[in-house]
C-alpha cells in the first residue's frame, strides 16, 4: 500500500495514535528489527498489549493488518533478493541452492523433533481416534497440508473432511459438535477466518488442535491441544517453505499414533480404501 519507509509512517502519525497504540509505535521503533521476527501475539506481549490492540494499530497507521505492516516494514530493513529466502544469494548456482534448501528443512525437522511434546501428541491422537468425525481448517499453503491429512486420516478409516471454499468452512464449524475434532492447521496462527472456524467449532463443544509454529499465537492459546513446528530464520513464518516439511512430518506422526490405537481396525481400513481405489491404478 505504501512506497515509502514504514518507520517514517509509524513517526509521522504519531499523533493520531491513542495512548496503546503510542505504545506499540515506541516499542516497534525501539526493537524495529526483532519486531520483524515477532507474530502478532509475541508483538503484543512484549509490548505489552493486546492482540487486538496491534491490529488497530496496524490499521490506524493505513495497513490491512499485521501481516501487511510486516511486509511494508521488511522493505526498510530486508534486501530485495532475501524476500524469498534468506539464506540465498543471488549469485547461489544450482547446486549451493539446492544444498541450502535441503540443509534448511532437515535442520527444521531436527528442531521440531527435538522439542516434541509427546503427551500433546498423544492427546491430540486420543481425540482424533474417539471423534465421529475430524474437520481439518487452512487456507493457502496450510490447506494443502489439511489436504494431505485428510487423504492420510481416511486410509485408516478416520472420517476427516476439508473444505476449500473459507464461506464453507465457517458454515461447518457453526455446525460442529461435542463429539468431534476442529484441526486448524496454521503456521502463523494468526490467519483471521481460521481464528473464527475454531472459535465457532470450541464455542459449539467440539476438541479442538492446532498445529502451529512455536512460540504464542492466537490459534496456540485458543486450542486444547496445541502442536508446534519450527521455522528457519524468516520473517515471513507463513511462507516458509522447510516448515511444510515439518508440518507433513507431524501429521504422519499423528496418523501414526491413531492408526496403532487399534491397528486390526485400521488395517482393514487400509485394505478397504486400497480395493476402493485399485481400479484407478494400471
Amino acid at each position: 500500500m505504501f512506497s515509502g519507509s514504514c518507520k517514517e509512517t509509524i513517526k509521522g502519525r504519531m499523533h493520531l495514535l491513542t495512548n496503546t497504540e503510542g505504545k506499540i509505535a515506541n516499542y516497534v521503533l525501539e526493537h524495529y528489527d526483532e519486531v520483524l521476527n515477532y507474530n502478532i501475539s509475541e508483538l503484543a506481549e512484549n509490548a505489552g498489549v493486546s492482540d487486538a490492540s496491534v491490529v488497530r494499530f496496524c490499521k490506524n497507521l493505513g495497513y490491512k493488518g499485521y501481516q501487511d505492516f510486516k511486509v511494508n516494514a521488511a522493505r526498510d530493513v530486508l534486501p530485495r533478493d532475501k524476500h524469498f529466502n534468506p539464506s540465498l544469494e543471488q549469485g547461489d548456482d544450482t547446486e549451493t541452492i539446492c544444498k541450502k534448501i535441503f540443509t534448511s528443512e532437515i535442520n527444521v525437522l531436527n528442531r521440531t523433533m527435538a522439542s516434541m511434546d509427546i503427551a500433546s501428541i498423544e492427546g491430540a491422537a486420543e481425540q482424533i481416534w474417539k471423534a465421529s468425525r475430524v474437520v481439518i481448517f487452512g487456507s493457502g499453503g496450510s490447506l494443502n497440508v489439511a489436504k494431505d491429512a485428510q487423504h492420510k486420516f481416511m486410509k485408516i478409516g478416520v472420517r476427516a473432511f476439508v473444505y476449500d471454499d473459507m464461506d464453507l468452512q465457517l458454515m461447518v464449524s457453526s455446525l460442529m459438535k461435542p463429539d468431534e475434532v476442529a484441526f486448524g492447521i496454521s503456521h502463523s496462527g494468526s490467519n483471521y477466518s481460521l481464528i473464527n472456524c475454531m472459535k465457532n467449532a470450541k464455542e459449539n463443544g467440539a476438541s479442538t488442535i492446532g498445529l502451529v509454529a512455536q512460540g504464542k499465537s492466537p490459534l496456540s492459546k485458543m486450542v486444547d491441544v496445541p502442536l508446534y513446528c519450527a521455522s528457519e530464520a524468516t520473517m515471513f513464518r507463513s511462507e516458509s517453505v522447510s516448515t511444510r516439511i515439518a508440518q507433513l512430518a507431524m501429521i504422519d506422526s499423528i496418523v501414526a499414533v491413531v492408526a496403532f490405537k487399534d491397528y486390526e481396525e485400521s488395517y482393514n481400513a487400509i485394505q478397504r480404501t486400497r480395493k476402493a481405489t485399485i481400479g484407478n491404478k494400471l
